[in-house]
């Protein structure tokens, strides 16, 4: 008389076999000494995207859930001391389900102050397309706001199109790293503003640079220091400081120089290479260039890998033109019917609630620039202080704050503080997990210890 097993019990010996345990703990090996290397060759972004958050990883995980599922069946009917090695097995599981949780309803990103501002918009790596429109080029309405994924669906393949009424704005091409340089061109739009490429500079200074308008009509300004430089309409008297006002006059350029002092204002009109005595310090101010209309542009250098002056761009095709927008940029579109103003960037998530920083302080290493500290005072929407520092986090509705990092100007003043701010809905489980784990591997060494003691010879024997 012959029996059979059943074929449940027969599946569960094949999943819970060491053969199968090697393959998926050296398939997880070789995945993540993957993503090690891509890491260091790349950034840790390319590593996420390309290797952690993958199909593969994802799909060797769950096999292993099932192992270690099968391996507690497998031992069934379970007895006392299969008790740390159910624990072990239970807390690896909770652990995983918990990274998975965070992975899914998480949020880690970062949250940027101006000195003295408010802020509710944390930044994630995320991107996220927009556009708008107006028809007078003040009052703008959004069009469409929908989050992209261009690093991994290029648009080479599958490009994104809007329809307007100028026909459609495509974006066909994505580079996901090159080196931007600026600069500005000549347009052919009736709606763009002026634009003078000037040099101001005396015994011991020396700056060279663009001014812009951004629309007809519209005041563009340059503050280099010891006064102002303004693109746009000039006041009729003094302000009481030093400025300097350039008024485009179709293809003239006026100028009016005042001064804090009160002398009299200085007038008349520029030409291209013509050198101005602004009566600053000995200042002298040349027009190196004028573009009555004028616009931003931006010429890309492709390249193989990310560094710290490299940024992700795309095409935008629109009335038969091709323009190249870098991430977290601006591109206008002049047309006889509307302006329309595209932004390509990191997608922000607003909190529901603002913080204001109060006050910012940085520490610096004893006769020298470099920061040694430097923490945030932050104001809640109940009114009460927090001091953020890089060792003692805010905890706030559920959120995390730390003190990530800071900006500075060019004389090393602080001009903005920037926090990473952290959501871990799976925190208490991958916590419980590890606890769960380090209870169970501390009772198989108990029961190992205490088999050998019981199979040890009685002493004196």
């Amino acid at each position: 008389m012959s029996s059979s097993r059943p074929i449940w019990k027969k599946i569960i010996q094949q999943l819970a076999s060491l053969k199968l345990a090697v393959v998926v703990i050296l398939s997880l090996a070789t995945v993540i000494a993957i993503g090690t290397f891509v890491e260091a060759r790349y950034d840790s972004f390319a590593a996420a995207e390309k290797v952690y958050h993958t199909p593969w990883m994802y799909g060797i995980l769950g096999l292993l859930v099932v192992v270690l599922v099968a391996v507690m069946v497998d031992r069934w009917p379970w007895k006392k001391r299969h008790t740390p090695f159910l624990m072990a097995h239970v807390g690896i599981i909770l652990l995983l389900f918990g990274a998975l949780i965070t992975t899914k309803y998480g949020l880690d990103g970062t949250m940027r102050f101006q000195m003295g501002d408010n802020s509710r918009y944390v930044t994630i790596p995320n991107t996220e397309i927009q556009l708008w429109s107006s028809f007078d080029g003040e009052r703008y309405s959004k069009i469409i706001e929908k989050p992209v994924d261009f690093y991994n669906h290029s648009p080479k393949e599958k490009p994104f199109a809007v329809t307007l009424l100028e026909g459609d704005m495509v974006i066909d091409d994505y580079e996901p790293y090159v080196v931007p340089t600026h600069s500005v061109a000549a347009s052919e739009s009736p709606r763009a503003g002026a634009g003078v490429r000037f040099q101001i500079k005396n015994d011991r200074v020396n700056v060279t640079d663009w001014i812009l308008q951004s629309r007809k009509g519209a005041t563009a300004e340059n503050n280099f220091g010891p006064a102002m430089l303004t693109l746009g309409a000039a006041p009729t008297k003094s302000r009481g400081r030093n400025e300097m006002f350039l008024t485009p006059d179709g293809s003239k350029l006026k100028f009016v120089v005042y001064y804090k002092d009160g002398r009299p204002a200085k007038r008349g009109e520029v030409k291209e290479g013509q050198a101005l005595d602004t009566g600053w310090m000995g200042l002298q101010f040349t027009v190196l260039r004028y573009l009555p209309q004028a616009e931003d542009a931006w010429e890309f250098k492709q390249v193989d890998r990310p560094t710290p002056l490299t940024t992700s761009a795309i095409k935008v095709s629109f009335m038969g033109k091709d323009h190249w927008v870098q991430q977290n940029d601006v591109m206008k579109f002049f047309t006889p019917n509307a302006v329309y103003i595209l932004t390509y960037g990191s997608r922000r998530i607003d909190l529901g609630f603002d913080l204001h920083l109060e006050k910012f302080d940085v520490g610096h290493y004893q006769g020298t620039n470099r920061a040694s500290s430097y923490s945030s005072v932050v104001k809640t929407p109940d009114g009460k202080e927090h001091l953020i520092a890089m060792n003692e986090p805010l905890k706030y509705k559920g959120l995390t704050f730390y003190q990530a990092s800071f900006q500075q100007d060019a004389e090393g003043n602080p001009t903005a503080s920037i926090l990473s701010v952290n959501y871990d809905p799976g925190r208490w489980i991958k916590y419980l997990g590890s606890l769960i784990i380090t209870l169970g591997i501390v009772g198989l060494f108990y029961n190992k210890r205490k088999a050998a003691r019981a199979a040890a010879p009685p002493k004196g024997s």
